[in-house]
């Protein structure tokens, strides 16, 4: 065991310095960027990019989320006004060698929390005072949702300091949906394959295909 420890002690030092190495490449010039989709439906989003090592960054997005959708007899979801907010994190790999920038070929996964209020005739049940013995009181909906994803896409300088970014994800979203009295309301209008079910709540689980296209600033 004492003939161990030494060879843990060099290669504990060797690890130190490999890593140390990987940050001292980062190109200062350009390792953080702040970006925005402009075509993210629903909502508006800023996310920021942030170099970790010669190949390896971390993101963090937060977004104000305006609408969202329900199920619907026709080809296209039914949009809802909401009130609601996001956050996105992911850690990427980038495939460029010994550039210390967030530019080439990327992946890795997305974890996302989104929190939604909807309006509160948003079921749009018919107008009823409490003494009609059919009255049925709906309280307002809220919905949180975790999503899991992995994805590929591309970063790109188009100036010095304007970037272009293209990414697909695929994954996982669950939502959990509770709204008072709410019942079979729940599991008929909002989107995904109710895995639970009650008279206030429900749980859901839908496939998560995501799109990213977005332009930024890099510094």
């Amino acid at each position: 065991m004492l003939l161990w420890m030494p060879l843990g002690k060099a290669q504990a030092q060797v690890e130190d310095e490999v890593q140390q190495d990987e940050v001292q490449q980062i190109d200062t010039a350009h390792d953080h960027v702040l970006k925005v989709n402009p075509l993210q439906l629903g909502e508006v989003s800023l996310a920021h990019e942030k170099m970790r090592t010669e190949r390896v960054s971390n993101e963090i997005g937060l977004s104000y989320i305006y609408r969202s959708y329900f199920n619907s007899d026709e080809w296209l979801p039914e949009d809802k006004r909401v009130q609601g907010v996001g956050i996105r994190m992911s850690q990427r790999k980038y495939s460029n060698k010994r550039t210390g920038s967030p530019f080439g070929f990327f992946h890795g996964f997305v974890f996302g929390y989104r929190l939604l209020v909807f309006d509160k005739d948003v079921f749009e049940l018919p107008e009823q005072r409490p003494s009609d013995p059919d009255y049925r009181f709906v309280g307002r909906l809220y919905q949180n949702s975790l999503d899991l994803s992995y994805q590929l896409g591309a970063q790109f300088k188009l100036s010095n300091h304007l970037t272009a970014e293209a990414a697909a994800a695929l994954g996982a979203r669950a939502k959990y949906a509770r709204a008072t009295n709410a019942g079979d309301l729940l599991t008929d209008n909002i989107i995904g394959h109710a895995v639970m079910a009650e008279t206030n709540s429900a749980v859901f689980v839908v496939p998560l295909p995501q799109l990213n296209l977005s332009v930024g600033y890099a510094f």
